[in-house]
């Protein structure tokens, strides 16, 4: 008759072997969550470009009902917002009683959505003013009620765009509670009422132009530390130092 050994002869893992393994799936890691994290910020700069899009959509929208003018950077009126919240904002000394209602609450009725005012990459929620009060878009200073013909170069002109405060333009902010922790280019101390582009995209940040296109941009050629509105960056910006 025939005896089987029904023991196994297989070898537990060595001490080394574990550690090789451990080592290479430590390897991977390192290498592939990075490359996640990546993907993941990219379909969020996707989400925030598509939200620019529609803010420009409904702005555009909105100029053909106002005689081709843009919504200004802030009006004044009734403290109940058009989105049924009632406004946070400060009080307006004329007329005297109402209230601040910053450029989104101009476009909301155009827009429809309370989505498209936040940035996937932010914690903010929007309903009707952002929560925690941190801004996450911001209008052109320079355009603020501007007539759509009074703006010579449409397709270079920034609308709207990724920013930390309601109002944007090249030049840093330097204020207090606009400074260095917020902005890192901030080097000088020019407080102009607005802040440059956040570059909160893998070192880019969204714009959707006057014309309506919408594309992410990298900082070099969008900020500068001129407050004087003047050079080729600021040439952009104005609409009064273009051809």
């Amino acid at each position: 008759m025939l005896l089987f050994n029904l023991k196994s002869n297989r070898k537990a893992f060595t001490l080394i072997e574990l550690l090789v393994v451990i080592a290479i799936i430590a390897i991977l890691a390192a290498i592939l969550f990075p490359v996640f994290a990546r993907a993941r910020e990219n379909a969020r700069r996707t989400s925030c470009l598509s939200n620019l899009k529609q803010i420009g959509l409904g702005i555009m929208q909105y100029t053909q009902d106002y005689d081709e003018k843009l919504p200004a950077s802030a009006v004044c009126g009734p403290q109940l917002l058009e989105t049924g919240v009632t406004s946070t904002g400060t009080t307006c000394s004329s007329p005297a009683g109402t209230y601040y209602h910053l450029w989104w609450h101009e476009i909301y009725s155009y827009v429809k959505s309370t989505q498209v005012f936040v940035c996937p990459s932010t914690s903010a929620t929007w309903t009707g003013n952002y929560t925690p009060s941190s801004y996450v878009y911001g209008l052109n200073t320079n355009i603020g009620g501007d007539a759509l013909a009074s703006i010579p170069q449409v397709a270079i002109t920034p609308m709207i765009g990724d920013s930390t405060y309601y109002l944007m333009d090249p030049d840093h902010d330097c204020s207090s509670g606009h400074g260095t922790s917020i902005n890192p280019w901030c080097t000088s101390g020019t407080n102009d009422n607005a802040d440059a582009p956040l570059d909160r995209h893998l070192d880019t940040f969204n714009l959707v132009f006057v014309d309506g296109h919408a594309k992410s941009q990298k900082l070099n050629n969008w900020v500068t530390e001129s407050a004087t509105h003047s050079g080729a960056v600021w040439t952009n910006w104005d609409p009064a130092l273009q051809n």
